[in-house]
């Protein structure tokens, strides 16, 4: 019974993960079709652009838009890291609060009502240390 329930647990975490791992090769080769795309661009820009101004002109053109999309990705980087953050304790309790509340809405009060204690002082301790970990970032 147990050897079966096993064999059906590793195919299925076996299959999961191929999958993944076919999704992130994919992922990775796409990313280097991409960057040679990207490359070809640049190269087929720089001759144009030598054609018409010369090739110190290209290669400084060139050179200042690749600064400036680099300056720019960084910008948006910093106003994404320094934008402020949603409090997560709040998100935690409403997801938690269905579960507490079929919890409790039994009649039999025994170890039920102890695990519901239990996971709302949990809940309290870790909100306390993320509340100071926030505090402490900042």
């Amino acid at each position: 019974m147990l050897g079966g329930l096993t064999g059906l647990v590793t195919r299925e975490i076996g299959g999961v993960v191929r999958r993944n791992v076919t999704v992130v090769v994919l992922y990775l080769l796409a990313g280097v079709l991409a960057t040679a795309a990207v490359g070809y661009a640049l190269d087929a820009l720089h001759t144009l652009l030598t054609l018409h101004y010369g090739a110190i002109i290209a290669s400084l053109s060139i050179a200042g838009g690749l600064l400036a999309t680099a300056l720019l990705a960084l910008g948006i980087a910093l106003y994404v890291k320094n934008r402020p953050r949603p409090d997560r304790r709040l998100a935690a309790a409403v997801a938690a609060a269905p579960i507490a509340a079929s919890l409790v809405g039994s009649r039999k009060l025994g170890w039920r009502t102890a695990l519901v204690g239990g996971v709302v002082l949990l809940g309290l301790i870790l909100g306390r240390q993320f509340g100071q970990g926030d505090d402490a970032e900042k």
